[in-house]
């Protein structure tokens, strides 16, 4: 299911502007423009707010000022997640002008052209037709319809089909999902062929990613989420965006072995066998099979969440902290703005002081999802407190560490819990 990012800057621009707010839609050169629907920033002077729909990461991003009601950021994110954005939030000090936010465009455009661009050239081709090449691989994109070469992006919509081409060989994608088509050229330009274990993973992650798409915009549509189901909804969210991280691991040349290994790890999760009849939880007057297209999707979901948290708790009863004591004493000395931020720094600590890769990425993702003002799930706040625990068992003591897992749980008291 493609997004329409039409619809989402004109969702986005309707809000601000329903909440009273001048707000001024600019294009993707920074210009100004008439219709927000072709909007990809949006700036609000008074108060100060800079919101980006950015097409190619497919990421819904917020700035604010210090005078911005935090509701705003709540609003985005559900925007954000009913198309199935990736959704970033800051606050910043500096006041935004039009000629900043210019050149602001301008780097964000080149930086993320050189993320997904790494070692690929730049689409070209006819109206109907778009190539991309890659070493001795090239792309080959069909169009439904004539391209619009004054349109940014327009080479990477209303695609037909895709094949690769490798020499006198052309190999046609199952799926119209240009990040797997890239994946598979760079995969093709490694060394790799379209029908070994990771040509095939590829292939199988977008059908994945398609199904879980058009499951979550049905589900949403047709208003059939309610709180015995929505944890597969967000489920089903996270493996989207999971697809797309590692489908865009393995476009780099840089990242690609290091994804190939994590494919390999995915592919070999158990469906999680259980008496869970996910069906039965989106029956309305007619089942749809959108529905069950993801169904074993979602059970693979949860056979993979439940591996992954094994693996947490397996490396937290293996950790001591040892270096924990110094770590944290530098919080005292600290100034923070809200009890919140000064969580977020000493879980970010308790991360830094693990050895094991998994278990400190884990605890430093719970820091910046605290930051950025999110709720802690139950596994996550069992995780750090599960962290004090081992650290106490440790005998990581001194002044500061015997009244740690105190200072924790007064400042978790004060959030939210999902």
């Amino acid at each position: 299911m493609a997004i329409n990012f039409s619809s989402v800057s004109e969702r986005v621009f309707s809000l601000l502007t329903g909440m009273g707010y001048d707000v001024k839609p600019y294009d993707a050169a920074g210009k100004l423009v008439i219709d927000p629907s072709s909007a990809e920033r949006l700036l609000v002077d008074d108060p100060n707010i800079l919101l980006r729909v950015d097409r190619q990461n497919e990421e819904l991003s917020l700035s604010v000022g210090e005078n911005v009601d935090d509701k705003l950021r709540t609003q985005i994110k559900d925007i954000a997640d009913e198309f199935l954005l990736n959704f970033d939030f800051r606050k910043f000090g500096k006041k935004l002008k039009a000629k900043s936010e210019h050149i602001d465009i301008a780097q964000k455009t080149v930086d993320s052209m050189g993320d997904v661009m790494e070692g690929f050239g730049v689409m070209s081709g006819s109206a109907k037709t778009s190539y991309q090449p890659l070493d001795n691989i090239k792309l080959v994109v069909k169009h439904r319809k004539a391209v619009n070469e004054e349109t940014r992006g327009a080479r990477s919509r209303n695609i037909h089909s895709i094949l690769i081409q490798r020499g006198d060989e052309r190999f046609k994608m199952a799926e119209n999902n240009l990040k797997a088509a890239r994946a598979m050229a760079r995969h093709l330009q490694m060394g790799g062929e379209v029908f070994d274990t990771v040509g095939l993973a590829i292939t199988e992650m977008a059908e994945e990613q398609r199904k879980l798409r058009e499951f979550v915009g049905y589900v949403k549509k047709s208003k059939l989420v309610n709180e015995d189901n929505e944890q597969f909804v967000k489920l089903a969210v996270e493996n989207i965006q999971d697809i797309k991280c590692t489908l865009d691991k393995l476009c780099g040349s840089k990242s690609y072995v290091n994804a190939v290994e994590s494919v390999v790890d995915r592919q070999n999760v158990q469906m999680l066998e259980d008496d869970i009849d996910i069906e039965s939880k989106f029956v309305q007057t007619h089942f749809d099979d959108k529905v069950a297209n993801a169904v074993d999707s979602i059970k693979k979901s949860l056979g993979r969440q439940q591996a992954y948290r094994e693996s947490i708790q397996r490396a937290i009863r293996k950790e001591s902290f040892a270096e924990l004591r110094d770590m944290l004493s530098e919080s005292d000395i600290l100034d923070f703005a809200t009890p919140q931020a000064k969580l977020s720094y000493q879980v970010s600590q308790l991360g830094n002081a693990a050895h094991n890769d998994v278990l400190r990425n884990h605890l430093l993702g719970i820091s910046k999802k605290l930051d950025a003002g999110g709720a802690l799930d139950q596994f996550e706040y069992g995780t750090i407190k599960s962290c004090l625990l081992s650290a106490s068992e440790a005998r990581v003591k001194d002044s500061v560490v015997e009244s740690v897992e105190d200072k924790y749980e007064q400042f978790l008291e004060q959030f939210d819990i999902l």
